[in-house]
């Protein structure tokens, strides 16, 4: 299980955060193609029986571990848990369409350099030396002053919020204090 974390840590790095499943709009394709059951069905299904739907993030094997695939970055998607349990619901078939897409958005995450060798995204080195054109970006040392500033405007920003939920109070709000107002009444039944 621990093998799974750091794939997953890995994948997260390379790929970004969040379900490859939902990222990739998975769901939405299946749904315009047809044939297969839904995610949205599958979830409705799951509510209707009360069962937890959770969207912690998980390991998926592309290849099933049962059929020689590996705990690599590879062979492996980060997915919700609810989209997980989804794809395991459904035949071979139907889940190989899904283990498909999902290599399609793992590949769109592939970048060439200019000189034409392929790195993953996370990969990339860049050369010490600028290219013919290119941005300057000047640096500047923040100063006490500076902070000092940023500290006034931050505390500007904090009042106004302040002040913006004294004349829009939430609805939260609004009913704790009708039951202050209650609570304080001495009722007499």
């Amino acid at each position: 299980m621990a093998k799974n974390k750091v794939i997953q840590r890995k994948l997260r790095n390379i790929y970004g955060e969040g379900c490859f499943f939902h990222r990739a709009r998975i769901a939405e394709r299946i749904e315009a193609m047809g044939g297969i059951r839904t995610f949205k069905s599958f979830t409705e299904e799951k509510r209707l029986k009360g069962k937890k739907i959770s969207y912690q993030i998980t390991v998926h094997h592309l290849k099933h571990r049962s059929a020689g695939g590996s705990s690599s970055v590879d062979n492996c998607a980060n997915v919700a848990e609810i989209a997980h349990q989804y794809m395991h619901s459904l035949t071979f078939a139907e889940e190989e369409i899904i283990n498909e897409m999902l290599r399609e958005f793992k590949l769109n995450f592939i970048m060439m350099q200019g000189n034409g060798q392929i790195h993953e995204s996370g990969s990339i080195t860049i050369s010490a030396e600028p290219p013919q054109e290119y941005i300057s970006i000047p640096v500047y040392e923040t100063t006490p002053e500076d902070l000092a500033k940023l500290e006034v405007i931050r505390e500007e920003k904090r009042r106004q919020e302040i002040s913006s939920r004294k004349k829009y109070p939430s609805r939260a709000a609004i009913k704790r204090a009708t039951r202050e107002l209650i609570d304080d009444e001495d009722y007499e039944i």
